[in-house]
């Protein structure tokens, strides 16, 4: 499965297309729309004599007050950086609006409002312009407006600020969260605050779409190791039908400070050390750092030697006072 046609069945559901608004485009907007009236729309645009154009996802939903210009979402996903962009938005919301004016059911209407999205998850920033009157470098003058105010919404996931993603409420802003994971640790922690959050079962198949987005694109992507065993894991957790204790105790705000500390001791130190140091368990903060790191390594060094004489998961967890997340993370790694 690809990147595109994994990120199309995500944003075909409602919920996540509202989340998405709400939560990194505009609250204010998202309370004006009315999300129940969202319809999806044809993508593929073909004129007579000329190669089809297809975009990735189009929907159309209603304002709350009831107003009869409608509002029309496009939606693009990049894995990698495309500097004709916003041209190719701009061909596409034409081309939305001639087909628009050609329904027989439009008739009386005002054309509806464009919204266009970019969903970018690539490694490298976003380095081309969002706004049609950046391409030109003459001075804007008071008659240049209608199409060089043309621009569409970058949504960097790689990139966005910390403080955006940690607020995120939506669903959304899970994906996200997987795709800025700096390990496949944080990814298993992130799995089990996800369950927790998501447990209800209309996220199911969301769930399971996840779980088969992480292993067939993701892991394969990131050469992360142990990848296998892992998503072997998570699917068994799939199947339980209660939290348990150890899922509760990951709460979304402990996972978060353990990422970012994880990362600015990585980066300091290297790979192997920040995961040491940075990521024992995202305890180490302040003036704790270093009383935090000897206490770490003790029991890290406890847990390795009991999972050498073939302690259970469970028993180690218990017997060295270490979450059993943890105690999983090591053995994936002796």
């Amino acid at each position: 499965m690809s990147h595109d046609s994994s990120y199309k069945k995500f944003f075909s559901r409602a919920d996540m297309v509202e989340s998405l608004v709400r939560d990194f485009i505009s609250s204010d907007l998202a309370d004006e729309l009315d999300f129940k009236t969202l319809e999806p729309m044809p993508t593929a645009f073909q004129k007579h004599g000329q190669t089809e154009r297809r975009s990735d996802l189009i929907w159309r939903l209603q304002w709350r007050d009831g107003s009869s210009c409608l509002l029309a979402i496009i939606l693009e996903f990049q894995s990698t950086i495309d500097k004709k962009m916003l041209c190719r938005l701009l061909e596409y919301a034409t081309l939305f609006l001639e087909q628009t004016l050609d329904e027989k059911t439009s008739k009386g209407l005002a054309l509806p409002k464009i919204l266009p999205i970019v969903l970018y998850n690539g490694a490298k920033p976003w380095s081309t312009p969002c706004v049609y009157g950046k391409l030109s470098e003459r001075e804007r003058l008071a008659y240049e407006r209608g199409i060089w105010d043309f621009k569409y919404h970058l949504i960097d996931i790689r990139h966005l600020e910390e403080s955006l993603v940690d607020k995120a409420k939506g669903i959304s802003a899970w994906i996200f969260r997987f795709e800025r994971a700096a390990n496949v640790q944080e990814m298993e922690r992130l799995w089990r605050v996800m369950f927790r959050a998501l447990k209800n079962p209309a996220y199911e198949n969301l769930r399971q779409e996840i779980i088969i987005w992480l292993e067939t694109c993701v892991l394969p992507v990131r050469k992360i190791s142990g990848a296998k065993i892992v998503v072997e894991r998570l699917k068994e957790e799939e199947k339980m039908t209660v939290v348990t204790a150890e899922m509760e105790d990951w709460t979304l705000p402990y996972i978060n400070q353990g990422i970012r500390q994880g990362r600015a001791e990585g980066e300091a130190r290297g790979r192997a050390e920040g995961r040491l140091e940075g990521e024992a368990w995202g305890l180490a903060e302040g003036e704790r750092i270093g009383e935090a790191k000897g206490e770490a390594r003790e029991r890290i060094q406890v847990v390795y030697r009991m999972l050498a004489e073939g302690f259970e998961d469970g028993l180690i967890s218990k017997l060295a006072n270490v979450p059993l997340i943890e105690v999983q993370r090591l053995r994936l790694q002796s």
